[in-house]
């Protein structure tokens, strides 16, 4: 009896001490595992999102804008696997964008994602003939491969390929690496000749330039020269046009004058008669008269054109000035009356019709002179 109970009692030790450990360790592995079940809902949360903005697949009408890009309805997608080339060249820019216009041909083009984020995307095109854009540029050098997306994925051998065979073919940008330099021919490469050259080749051009230069001027001052003679043949040519006015108007004046003397000779050359005759008696013993000292002269044309006198010659603008100084310039009369003796009013009329004819010499001879002057 006393051995069954010692029994029991080491039983029971027994199996408190190896329940509790594991108790212990059932309950930490519990807690450990709570938080990571209760962060599996949020992890799977914030996935949901990022597979919702970036699909597998995109298929829609696209256009290029430049060699490696498309754009469709808010998207722009990069060609995966491809890169620009660099060139000066803006030819092979436009070829590729061309080509990729006639690809697509305004049909639906299929692009499998690779990367990116909206709107700017990255992917693999094909068209609707099952053709694949990237390939295609590659195969006419008008990319070539950008290696750093392209590294150790499938489809870098078939990207390698493509640009290899266009390389070898001489198309698009391979075509221009291979075009080399021209070198200088081997009589230049001399190390005494082809400074000289260079230096004479300078030496050249100035002259050159300097004789373009000369000519240049030359031209131009003959442009000038010209451009003077012809401002002073306008000059001449309205001088020849004033005078010509001057020359007809002041002849016209004078003309006008000449008149006017010879019908004041003869009213008062029949004045004069009256006067000489035994048998009438003078009119003015019975109720006076007044006679005129001299014809009423024109002057205005004269006066008015006193500094244009310059453009006539000097012989002739001095008779003028000459002739219209010997013109009275106001009207005077003479007063005949009842008293005066017959043999006085005989002599005072003869004195006016002597002064009025003196001018008329004068003035036909100026009148003459001005009328070859307007034929000249």
């Amino acid at each position: 009896m006393r051995f069954l109970a010692t029994a029991a009692l080491v039983a029971v030790s027994l199996s408190a001490v190896l329940f509790l450990p594991l108790h212990d360790v059932q309950a930490q592995s519990q807690q450990r595992a709570a938080p990571q079940t209760a962060q599996a809902p949020a992890t799977t949360q914030g996935a949901a999102p990022a597979a919702s903005r970036l699909p597998e697949r995109i298929q829609r009408p696209m256009v290029p804008i430049d060699p490696v890009t498309l754009r469709a309805e808010g998207l722009m997608i990069r060609l995966w696997g491809i890169r620009p080339v660099t060139s000066s060249e803006t030819m092979l820019e436009l070829r590729a964008m061309e080509l990729l216009t006639s690809l697509i041909q305004e049909g639906q083009v299929s692009c499998k994602l690779e990367g990116g984020v909206v709107p700017e995307l990255i992917g693999r095109c094909v068209t609707q003939e099952n053709r694949e854009l990237a390939l295609e540029l590659l195969n006419n050098g008008y990319a070539i491969v950008d290696r750093r997306q392209t590294y150790n994925m499938p489809f870098a051998s078939g990207y390698e390929t493509a640009q290899e065979q266009a390389r070898i073919a001489k198309k698009g940008v391979w075509a221009l690496k291979d075009q080399q330099a021209p070198t200088l021919p081997k009589w230049l490469q001399s190390d005494v000749l082809a400074p000289l050259v260079i230096f004479g080749g300078m030496f050249l051009g100035f002259l050159f330039n300097a004789l373009i230069m000369l000519r240049f001027m030359g031209r131009f001052s003959q442009s000038q020269s010209s451009e003077n003679l012809q401002a002073e043949r306008k000059e001449a040519l309205l001088q020849s046009r004033e005078r010509q006015v001057l020359v007809t108007t002041l002849e016209g004046e004078l003309t006008e004058n000449k008149n006017k003397i010879e019908a004041f000779l003869v009213i008062y050359g029949d004045l004069l008669k009256t006067l000489n005759d035994p048998v009438q008696t003078p009119k003015y013993q019975q109720v006076g008269d007044i006679v005129q000292k001299h014809p009423s002269y024109s002057k205005t044309v004269f006066e008015a054109n006193v500094g244009k006198l310059s453009l006539l010659d000097i012989k002739l603008a001095g008779h003028l000035s000459k002739l219209y100084s010997a013109m009275p310039k106001e009207q005077e009369y003479i007063n005949l009356d009842q008293n005066v003796p017959l043999d006085t009013a005989v002599k005072l009329v003869e004195k006016v019709l002597q002064d009025a004819e003196e001018l008329l010499g004068p003035i036909a001879q100026v009148v003459r002179e001005l009328q070859e002057a307007a034929r000249q």
